[in-house]
């Protein structure tokens, strides 16, 4: 019984050996075909199934039973698929991928109008690869490359520079734009000397004809044949204008011209309300002190640029004068009527004994003004370097009017009124009348005593 079991145990043993002596390990090596760089996580599928993908090396290895051949298959992104039989006893495969085939598209453009470059030779050559197209009407041409690979552009057109580009393909299709510049463009800017400041509708003439204005850039394309000579003149308003003649070299691409701006003669006249002229008088401009009126209230400025300006006119016993003119195209004479400067003044109303006489009415070249306040006082602003009419009326008390006049130049100024109590014929009729009768009763009261007494004495007489 045991013999027997022992020849069991040995049977299996020996089957086993037999199968694993049949195994076989299959070393699968993916690598790119024109670089032979190995590829990375590309997958592997054996009859059908997928099984894996390949490590950083490029490599897996895959175990089977090797009693038949396998179907292998490897995929990976931006190569064609490889698919090949491997015999049952092999141990190692050697896969060369193709890359794929990619789209590589290129749009040309004016770059000037931004419309497409029609006719334009386009040459791309790579590592066994070369080949041109003619842009067509949409100014576009394809080329089937491969992916992953570098490419050398070169770009020909009629009438424009030439380019030379490289283009990097990736796993996918790509398209790529570029600007072509015409050999004879020549951009004209225009800006303002002063602060460097685009000049836009300025006029540009080439050789006496107008070629056309500045956008708001202070700019003009223009189309020039090179290696010629050629006049410009620019012109703007309120600038002096630009003449010269210039030579284009083949690589002059940009020509800046910087205006000046025009200057104007501008006189100011400075007078008072009475039109006389005011000598000595301030003129700002801008802020900045410029000079002083002569004798005739007037000062001249003779070349400011054209612009805005504020001016300003300033005198002692004067309001400011302020005006903000733009200086353009011809001179200016300015006449500035300053208004005379306002005092403070105070009206003051008081009796003979200098007590305040209140709510008296206060009234200025026939305009009533106010009415005094408890300290006999009415505040007021009037123009200086004038006489004015006072007049103040009271209850009770005699009106008064004076003649107050304000010296040019004064802040404050008070006006003095001394009222006089009023004295009325009536009352005094009326006291007189009051005293006599309290005279007229004190005699007859007088009297009656005295009749009184008379009567008793006579009494006593008789009675004797």
């Amino acid at each position: 019984m045991k013999n027997r079991r022992l020849i069991i145990a040995l049977l299996i043993s020996c089957v086993l050996l037999c199968c694993t002596a049949q195994a076989v390990t299959l070393r699968i090596s993916v690598v790119d075909e024109q670089t032979d760089d190995a590829l990375v996580d590309a997958s592997i599928y054996v009859d059908g199934d997928y099984v894996g993908t390949t490590a950083s090396d490029g490599t897996y290895s895959y175990v089977h039973s090797g009693k038949k051949d396998l179907y292998l298959k490897v995929v990976r992104k931006g190569y064609r698929n490889w698919v090949e039989y491997v015999d049952y006893d092999a141990t190692r495969v050697e896969v060369d991928m193709v890359r794929e085939d990619e789209t590589l598209t290129f749009e040309l453009y004016d770059a000037a109008t931004l419309k497409p470059v029609v006719g334009a030779v386009v040459r791309v050559e790579g590592t066994d690869y070369s080949d041109s197209e003619v842009t067509g009407s949409s100014g576009n041409v394809n080329f089937p490359v491969k992916a992953g690979e570098l490419y050398n552009v070169e770009i020909r057109a009629s009438g424009y520079y030439d380019l030379s580009k490289t283009v990097q393909m990736e796993n996918s299709d790509r398209v790529v734009q570029y600007w072509l510049f015409s050999n004879d463009l020549l951009a004209i800017q225009v800006r303002d000397a002063g602060t460097l400041a685009p000049l836009k509708g300025a006029e540009v003439y080439i050789d006496n004809t107008r070629t056309g204005v500045t956008d708001a850039d202070g700019r003009l394309p223009l189309h020039l044949e090179r290696a010629k000579r050629y006049s410009f003149r620019v012109t703007a308003p309120d600038y002096q204008p630009y003449q010269e003649s210039r030579y284009l070299e083949v690589d002059d691409v940009l020509f800046t011209v910087d205006l000046s701006k025009s200057a104007y003669p501008v006189s100011i006249t400075a007078f008072d309300e009475a039109t006389k002229p005011i000598a000595g008088a301030e003129v700002y401009l801008n802020g900045t002190l410029k000079g002083k009126t002569s004798q005739y209230g007037r000062f001249m400025l003779s070349d400011i640029h054209a612009g805005t300006y504020e001016i300003v006119v300033r005198a002692s016993g004067y309001q400011d004068w302020s005006e903000t003119r733009q200086i353009s195209g011809q001179g200016e004479d300015i006449v500035a009527e300053l208004g005379y400067d306002r005092a403070s003044v105070t009206i003051r109303a008081k009796d003979p004994d200098q007590k305040a006489v209140a709510n008296a009415v206060v009234v200025i070249d026939g305009q009533v003004i106010g009415v005094t306040d408890s300290q006999g006082c009415l505040n007021t602003a009037l123009v200086t370097n004038k006489a004015y009419a006072v007049t103040a009326a009271c209850e009770g008390y005699r009106n008064i009017s004076v003649d107050a006049e304000i010296p040019l130049g004064t802040a404050e100024f008070t006006v003095p009124l001394v009222m006089e109590k009023d004295f009325n014929v009536w009352v005094l009729v009326a006291g007189v009348g009051v005293v006599a009768a309290i005279l007229l009763g004190a005699v007859m009261v007088v009297r009656r005593r005295r009749a009184g007494r008379n009567r008793g004495k006579s009494r006593g007489r008789d009675s004797l």
